[in-house]
């Protein structure tokens, strides 16, 4: 043993000589003897003691090893989540009953086909996500390890619309719209990472990362009038999807055949402490990490994680279990901590998202995006600002309270042809709130909009109407907190750079009563 701490303290000695710099030998004598003394900080954090040669190095170990695992479970835990919600979003979609049950209030089919909801969301629409009563949603989900799968868009040019292509870890992977394809329309083709083969004449190829496409559409609709809201309906039913082995049959010829059978491994979250991660495991080998994201696998190892064999609990040791169990508690607490303050806060307490559903490697907004948003749109598509507190970073309450969110003449987000502003008001589970005018938002297109002499515009966030102000209301719940959500959909760079956007962001005043 002393042997063993003689060749320790020579290699401290040593690294201390190597790494001090020529600035050190300028000091005077009593500093250098002091270091001597005491050692560098930084080399004495890593320092052995003498305790942990008398029997105490196992339980120090042991609770190392436990912190390990439990920092790499809740990066497993942020990586996994938007392949969870995916995979949910997959099994409703397998499943006839469900569909009937959910039919009026999820834009969702079976595999393969379009799913349309029939209408702009409102307090009713109890949906698993955040909606947006701007757009009337429309959703696919294809599975692509047998062939490709093709849509049939129709050209819209007189109002907004995209089609969001996502994969398993819903990154965002193409677009289609107003933007994107400056409005026109075609035969678009989801193909898997692995086939081979040529496409009809005429279809784009839109190649995905793995064998799985989830894909949001949103039509614009300008007001919640039912004629309004008819023409979106009559441009929904001209989307399409078939298989390629379809591709030039009629709905009326696809309609007599068989079904297609998914041939998917059992993906479920199961009963048991650990469970979670093996649901992870089943999902990985289903969906490897592909590019960037493949390096993280290197710290899931160690935890007996990989997307090539499954997860087996019964190899791991106690301290590595412990570990775990406490990740999977803390992610839970994480992401419901995060899907409040997504982004970062602007100086009137506006949260500002610039990442979208691009993300790259940022796994923690992800996941948050994943469990409040689902889709999440890129940047250059739409932006999202959300607040939970007013001007002085008190939460937003509703019951008596009152607030004013004034916009300066110019200070509207800008967006470019075919964009617009909205801000929606949402209760304390993410959903809409009723009211009795069935106002949930107020955009730029919002009837009866009034502004002021100087060109400004003032809104009104309270539980009962304003006398006389009424055009301007925006309904706050009678009870519980809120929060709003503006979008700004195809936003100009001013809306998206960090040194202009303060400029279109406005705290929200409390009136004092």
């Amino acid at each position: 043993m002393t042997i063993t701490k003689s060749l320790l303290a020579t290699a401290v000695a040593a690294g201390l000589a190597f790494s001090a710099p020529v600035a050190l030998a300028e000091q005077k004598a009593p500093q250098q003897q002091a270091m001597a003394a005491k050692g560098h900080p930084i080399l004495n954090m890593f320092k052995v003691n003498n305790h942990e040669f008398q029997g105490l190095i196992k339980e120090a170990d042991a609770k190392a090893k436990e912190e390990w695992a439990y920092a790499t479970g809740i990066q497993a835990f942020m990586f996994a989540i938007p392949m969870v919600m995916m995979d949910v979003q997959r099994d409703l979609r397998m499943n006839p009953v469900i569909l009937e049950r959910i039919k009026d209030t999820c834009p969702c089919a079976a595999p393969g086909e379009w799913g349309h909801y029939s209408g702009l969301a409102t307090a009713k629409s109890k949906m698993p996500y955040t909606p947006n009563p701007d757009t009337v949603y429309s959703g696919l989900y294809a599975n692509l390890a047998d062939e490709p799968y093709i849509m049939k868009v129709p050209d819209i040019e007189e109002r907004y619309f995209s089609v969001q292509v996502a994969d398993a870890y819903l990154v965002n992977q193409h677009y289609i719209g107003t933007r994107a394809t400056e409005g026109k329309g075609g035969y678009f083709a989801l193909v898997g990472p692995d086939w081979q083969g040529e496409l009809p004449d005429g279809v784009v190829e839109m190649r995905m990362p793995n064998d799985s496409a989830i894909v949001a559409l949103r039509i614009a609709s300008y007001s919640n009038n039912p004629d309004e809201v008819a023409q979106v309906r009559k441009l929904q039913q001209k989307f399409d999807a078939m298989p390629l082995s379809q591709f030039g049959l009629s709905k009326a010829e696809r309609e007599k055949l068989p079904a297609p059978v998914l041939n998917l491994p059992e993906t479920r979250l199961k009963k048991g402490e650990l469970a979670f991660y093996s649901y992870l495991s089943q999902l990985l080998r289903e969906n490897p990490p592909v590019g960037e994201n493949r390096a993280i696998l290197n710290s899931f190892k160690l935890i007996g994680l990989s997307d090539s064999q499954a997860f087996d609990p019964a190899k791991l040791d106690e301290p590595t279990k412990r570990g775990l169990a406490r990740a999977m508690k803390a992610g839970i607490d994480i992401i419901k901590w995060k899907v409040k303050f997504r982004g970062t806060q602007s100086e009137n307490k506006w949260n500002v998202d610039f990442v979208g559903g691009d993300y790259g490697t940022d796994y923690l907004a992800r996941a948050e995006g994943a469990v409040q948003g689902l889709f999440v749109h890129s940047p250059e598509e739409a932006v999202y600002f959300h607040t939970y507190s007013d001007i002085n970073n008190n939460l937003l309450q509703g019951a008596d309270n009152k607030y004013v969110l004034h916009f300066e003449k110019g200070q509207l987000p800008t967006s470019f042809e075919g964009g617009f502003w909205s801000i929606t008001l949402y209760g304390d589970d993410y959903q809409l709130v009723d009211n009795p005018i069935d106002r949930y938002a107020i955009r730029k297109s919002t009837e009866g909009l009034k502004y002021n002499k100087d060109g400004s515009l003032t809104l009104y966030l309270q539980s009962t109407a304003p006398e006389g102000l009424e055009s301007n209301w925006l309904p706050t719940p009678e009870q519980g907190i809120f929060r709003l959500n503006m979008r700004v959909y195809l936003p100009t760079d001013d809306v998206r750079s960090w040194d202009t956007v303060e400029g279109f962001l406005p705290g929200v005043v409390p009136v004092k009563q």
